[in-house]
């Protein structure tokens, strides 16, 4: 898969630099941005319009149209040095704080420029569905309004710096898997309630922002090439900027143009409508006047035109933004679980055990287009012993390699059906490594990215069958790294099995390996199957890689941890876009290595460097558990200062941890990741929370969960609804009841009339407060009655009868109730 090849900042700075506005600055303050780009549009030939959409923007130098240049920006500015890394986008949600979004955003807005962007492609305010996504770490968690508002003050704190936003990916994106060809059936009020709903709030809030379209067909129909999802975007939502297409989105981009899109590509190298193709009758004229005023009328609001960009400087992160990664970073943490108050580590700390991947192979973003390079950063381990001084002996143990792939499995311990050194290979023709091969021949080892064999066609099969013959007894990683469908059958049982569509991400560092283990014993042979097919990636590509780690890591972690008075467990998982997760379970032997150095250490703490939920069969024996995102380049501060008590963890989750795979939407087939094409979302407005909601299931742990250093109580919940203002006020004390200052995040929810149909209850406010110890603070909150309507018939609906008001610690866990009649 090519690399995304945006238009860069340095090719047209100077061309940039040089443009004189036709509309002075004095004009600019007193014109509304509409009607500068209808007195430029005036001023444009049809030529010149479709020049603008298709990014031909040297046709339009002469009339002072500035040049965008695009970079992703979900967690700061992916393939850029000198930046600052932020925590990801779902770690942002975890924050429940708007302010810190706003400041996350404006930080992000004045890097990109400075760095010569005036197009910024975020945030991403997709919606978490199932815990299979492998982009759920660059969406704001599952509930829409915490999405939509963190996503708006984001894009308001982003557009604040002279620059645009465009928000992504209008919409039902919720998996990877086939996500260029899947048909999404969803039911309309799903489509408007759930997954267009982001979007409302954040346009509300930056009406002359972009939006990108996603990937996937919708109810039949490309979203690029959707009229109603246009029609929902633009009429009924409001957007009055330009919507544009992700990178590889469809070949029909005139098809596009005439259903709704504006900008036909990201930059030149997307667009593929040839010259004169828009002005020939392939669209009406004015589909291509309303798609160029968009764009300028984008340009205009945000400043484009006015404030035109410096040259790109080498080094934009500054100490106020690194200082601002600590603090979202911080903000981000979520304290899972805290038995017999583990945490923070106690002041009598002599020694402390560090084990994982704690260093440098620490993770500190997601893979694809959130990926930003942390450049120097203070890794968990090296911010640890900073924080523990001299008078705490931090000893560190490597115990596991976390999710990457291992070594080729050397020729010297396999052998054939024959003794041959290595393995028997077959190959075939077809996807299913069956009948007669085409070739049969000793390989000896598995290790190849481009066709082992000469003459095999497009799509092709393997297997290689044999011994294998461990040299050490104890239990043995094996890690396959396909661009494929590959299975690893040790003894006749399945060890490792699934489909990456390429071994690497496409953006960023990571390679992603299937991962699995097995107890092997030195010298005694066990048999080895391991299948192919290149049938699952793109026509002509291909790859494999056999791996394993003979010598566990793990006695000498149990050993490291026996001798310590606490032990900190670091264990990962690798994602990013165009992969899913196939299991539930962290990859390899790390839920071994905690198993094991819990039952040497009764204090051990567990931190999760993952994008979301993970199994647990570990959680009844560790003493606390963190919840860490990959929190950019404060990550490793950030954790000390929780670890050791200096700041509160103050996140929560903005997505419901299941107990199992079995739970939540998307447990069939039909339903994740679908079948013959399509994928059923049946589980209609039922998502994240709601769904464990309206199923009764009772998840690991729900959604909006977070402990505190303190705690808290929410006083005796008022409430008026206000006819004129179209709103209910909400009033409730919250008061510090701990001995220490901490962080509450008080979570309003609303149960609507039975009438409704609705969901048990949802999230319709959110407000985080800081408190010392027995301070109280009363706090007001609006809800707008839009946030309590449901789409029915095609119309926005609020239902006459009696709402339920709660404030909570979490979804589960509600403490004072309010009913409300609303006519």
């Amino acid at each position: 898969m090519k690399r995304r090849a945006f238009l860069s900042a340095a090719t047209f700075t100077a061309l940039t630099m040089s443009m004189a506005p036709l509309v002075t600055k004095a004009a600019a303050a007193t014109t509304a941005p509409q009607d500068q780009a209808d007195a430029m549009l005036a001023r444009m030939t049809a030529a010149e319009k479709e020049a603008l959409v298709r990014c031909d923007f040297a046709a339009v130098a002469h009339l002072g149209i500035p040049v965008l240049t695009m970079v992703d920006a979900s967690a700061g500015l992916r393939g850029e040095q000198g930046v600052t890394a932020f925590p990801v986008p779902v770690a942002q949600a975890a924050t429940f704080d708007e302010d810190l979004a706003g400041r996350l955003g404006t930080a992000i807005g004045a890097e990109g420029r400075a760095k010569g962007y005036n197009n910024l492609l975020g945030p991403t305010v997709d919606l978490a569905r199932t815990w299979h996504s492998g982009r759920q770490a660059e969406g704001m968690g599952e509930d829409p309004l915490l999405a939509g508002r963190m996503g708006a003050a984001l894009t308001t704190g982003i557009q604040s710096q002279n620059v645009a936003a465009t928000v992504k990916h209008f919409a039902a994106y919720t998996q990877e898997t086939n996500r260029f060809s899947t048909d999404t059936k969803v039911s309309d009020r799903a489509l408007h309630e759930i997954y267009e709903a982001p979007f409302r709030h954040v346009i509300a809030a930056a009406p002359t922002t972009s939006v990108m379209m996603a990937y996937p067909k919708i109810n039949g129909t490309f979203a690029t090439q959707s009229p109603s999802l246009f029609d929902d975007l633009k009429k009924s939502i409001g957007l009055q900027g330009y919507a544009v297409p992700d990178f590889w989105a469809g070949d029909d981009q005139v098809a596009a143009a005439r259903a709704g899109m504006d900008l036909a590509g990201l930059g030149p190298s997307a667009v593929k409508i040839p010259a004169g193709a828009l002005t020939g009758g392939a669209i009406p004229s004015s589909r291509l006047d309303d798609a160029a005023r968009r764009i300028l009328v984008t340009m205009y609001a945000n400043g484009l035109f006015d404030h035109p960009l410096p040259t790109p400087a080498s080094n934009v992160s500054t100490p106020a933004h690194q200082d601002l990664a600590h603090e979202a970073a911080v903000a981000s943490l979520v304290l899972l679980a805290n038995r017999s108050a583990s945490l923070p580590l106690p002041a009598g700390l002599k020694s402390l055990a560090v084990i994982g991947p704690a260093g440098t192979d620490a993770f500190t973003g997601v893979a694809g287009s959130s990926y930003v390079d942390p450049g120097t950063w203070t890794t968990p381990l090296d911010a640890i012993r900073a924080r523990a001084g001299s008078g705490v002996n931090v000893r560190y143990a490597q115990g596991t390699k976390g999710d990457v792939p291992l070594t080729t499995v050397p020729s010297a311990v396999l052998r054939t059906s024959s003794g041959t050194t290595g393995l028997t290979g077959a190959y075939y023709s077809g996807a299913d490594a069956s009948g007669t091969p085409l070739i049969t021949r000793t390989d000896t080892t598995v290790d190849f990215t481009s066709a082992p064999v000469d003459g095999l066609p497009d799509v092709w099969s393997a297997k290689w069958s044999g011994t294998l013959v461990p040299t050490t007894t104890g239990l043995h990683r094996f890690s396959l790294l396909p661009a494929g469908t590959a299975t690893l059958k040790i003894d006749g049982t399945t060890v490792v099995s699934g489909s990456r569509h390429g071994r690497r991400f496409f953006l960023g560092p990571y390679d992603y390996p299937l991962q699995g283990t097995a107890q092997l014993t030195a010298g005694r042979a066990v048999t080895i199957e391991l299948t192919y097919t290149n049938a699952t990636t793109d026509a002509g590509t291909c790859g494999l890689t056999f791996g394993w780690q003979p010598d566990s890591l793990i006695p000498a972690a149990v050993d490291t941890a026996r001798a310590a008075d606490a032990a900190v467990v670091f264990v990962n998982r690798i994602a990013g876009e165009d992969m899913d997760h196939e299991a539930l379970g962290l990859p390899g032997d790390q839920d071994q290595l905690i198993t094991a150095v819990a039952a040497a250490n009764p204090r051990t703490v567990v931190v999760l460097n993952t994008d979301g939920p993970v199994a647990m069969p570990w959680l009844g024996d560790v003493e606390a558990v963190l919840q860490a995102w990959y929190g950019g380049r404060g990550m490793g501060t950030a954790l000390a200062a929780v670890l050791f008590g200096d700041s509160d963890p103050s996140g929560r989750l903005p997505l419901t941890f299941p107990a199992d795979a079995t739970q939540g939407p998307g447990t069939t087939p039909a339903t994740y990741p679908g079948s013959k094409g399509t994928v059923s979302y049946d589980e209609g407005v039922a998502v994240g929370y709601r769904y464990y909601d309206s199923k009764g299931q009772q998840p690991r742990f729900p959604f909006g969960h977070g402990l505190s250093y303190a705690t808290f109580t929410h006083g005796s919940l008022e409430a008026t609804y206000d006819t004129s203002a179209k709103s209910v006020t909400l009033g409730v004390t919250v008061t510090n009841t701990g001995t220490r200052k901490g962080t509450e995040v008080v979570q309003i929810y609303a149960g609507l009339p039975s009438a409704a149909a609705a969901e048990p209850h949802r999230l319709v406010a959110f407000r985080k407060v800081t408190l010392a110890p027995a301070a109280s603070r009363r706090l007001t909150i609006s809800i707008p009655v839009q946030d309590l309507t449901v789409w029915n018939t095609g119309a926005w609906t609020l239902t006459v009868g009696t709402y339920t008001f709660a404030t909570a610690h979490s979804s589960r866990d509600l403490t004072a109730q309010r009913a409300v009649p609303i006519s």
